[in-house]
């Protein structure tokens, strides 16, 4: 019966997509929701004009309402906002409510993107079932890729992003015959990729990994975003390890980065509670949009009271706070005028934590919160960082929130503060280089791997 019942409401789900799907959205409609997102943007996006200008989005929203002149489906409709991504940082999106259906991501092989080239090996994807893939790579970047977002990240988004555009918007479906033509002698030729299940890639949030016999230990820290349950399972799983680690005297510890596109920053503060580490002092600086500073002032100030109010026969809590509320007073004319507030920030070392050589292993999918995790390793002198670039630089737009446009019900994701520190850590266009740089994409590490990392940081430290 209850089987029925799940199937009654998948079956119903279904029809109600596609009937939303199908569904026309009239001009009008269409060019409210443009309108809003825009305004939405400029009153609530922190640092909006880092890459384009103004007058820039106004044009970009123009040309937006003029491809919505006639009805258009929730899909189509859809379509046309999700390819204004590319022109926004990594964390402010449109999202795709509408735009699959009941298409699913089929097996594609991994390609590099250089220089419009496509690359499979030695290879260059010329066409896939005769249809141009240079045409529907520059399609998909329109929607998947970022200004902000290292090459490398968006390259990975276009690849995960390729067997969907296909069988949604070209009706290109497996098998695929592609047209190569080999690098090395020019020739062109056709072959064949059947479908097939892709390789997964790991995704537990974390787990831990031992090699008692070289000294080694492998946290796979897969994802910042953890709910309650999976946090407190974190702090279990850190405790449990971390006495192993004591117990068997471990030497290295990598912590495994590559699969972690971000979440929460305060999930990392749990592995840095078992690491050895060094004060840092800083000067924090948070930027908000001002239109919002009036409303976050007002919800503080609120929240102080109420605190007051509840400690107001504890005389130290209260004095305490008072002093606080004194202290941020004094700041508000500057914040409500800038916009940017200006906090000291006193990270305390930690002597108990783990002792020996931490290695953090960052790839091209490393993003958002997991970039802050490599930037405090740095900061707080905690281990070396392996790898490649991140996929995000350090500095970004963070703290964002899901909201719906009023018509279409189309989900945008806009941050809330963007934050930067001083003295800086230095960086390459803004992304963190690795200490020893090691070919980590799409590779699992064997234990000759982490053997020879080991080896390349003991040729670091006698340069």
């Amino acid at each position: 019966m209850k089987k029925l019942i799940f199937l009654f409401i998948l079956f119903t789900t279904i029809v109600k997509l596609e009937a939303q799907q199908s569904e026309t959205l009239t001009a009008e409609q269409m060019q409210e929701d443009i309108n809003y997102y825009f305004d939405f943007l400029k009153n609530n996006h922190p640092n909006l004009y880092l890459k384009y200008s103004p007058a820039q989005y106004d044009s970009l929203q123009q040309e937006t309402i003029k491809k919505c002149t006639l009805p258009l489906t929730h899909q189509a409709f859809n379509k046309v906002l999700f390819d204004l991504n590319c022109y926004f940082d990594g964390h402010t999106r449109i999202q795709s409510n509408y735009l699959w259906g009941n298409n699913k991501s089929f097996y594609f092989p991994y390609f590099r993107i250089l220089n419009d080239s496509l690359f499979l090996n030695n290879e260059i994807i010329q066409t896939v079932n005769n249809m141009d893939m240079k045409e529907v790579i520059r399609d998909i970047e329109k929607g998947a890729s970022s200004w902000e977002n290292h090459p490398n990240f968006n390259e990975t988004r276009v690849n995960l992003y390729t067997s969907l555009y296909l069988s949604t918007f070209y009706n290109i479906k497996p098998p695929y015959y592609l047209q190569l033509k080999n690098t090395q002698t020019n020739k062109i030729y056709v072959d064949t990729i059947a479908e097939r299940k892709p390789t997964a890639d790991f995704n537990l949030p974390f787990q831990f990994k031992f090699y008692p016999e070289e000294s080694i230990a492998i946290l796979f820290y897969n994802s910042c975003a953890l709910s309650e349950e999976a946090q407190k399972g974190l702090k279990k799983a850190l405790d449990i390890a971390f006495k192993k680690i004591k117990k068997l005297k471990i030497k290295y510890l990598f912590i495994d980065l590559r699969l972690n596109e971000g979440g929460s920053i305060m999930n990392n503060e749990l592995i840095f509670n078992y690491l050895k580490s060094k004060k840092y002092v800083s000067t924090l600086h948070v930027k908000a949009n001002i239109h919002t500073i009036p409303q976050a002032i007002a919800e503080l100030q609120e929240r102080n009271r109420l605190y007051l109010e509840k400690n107001k026969s504890n005389f130290w809590k209260t004095f305490k706070m008072k002093r606080l509320i004194k202290k941020l007073n004094k700041k508000i004319p500057s914040v409500l005028s800038t916009g940017i507030d200006v906090l000291k920030e006193k990270i305390p070392a930690n002597r108990r934590g783990f002792k020996e050589k931490v290695f953090v292993i960052q790839g091209r999918k490393t993003f958002s919160a997991a970039v802050k995790f490599t930037l405090a390793t740095k900061q707080q002198q905690v281990g070396l960082i392996v790898g490649e670039e991140g996929g995000g630089p350090v500095c970004f737009s963070a703290d964002g929130t899901c909201y719906d446009l009023p018509n279409s019900k189309i989900s945008f994701s806009c941050p809330g503060t963007y934050a930067w520190q001083t003295p800086e850590i230095p960086t390459k266009n803004g992304f963190l280089q690795p200490d020893i740089k090691y070919d980590v994409f799409g590779k699992t590490l064997e234990i000759e791997d982490y053997k020879k990392i080991i080896q390349l940081s003991k040729a670091l430290e006698e340069q």
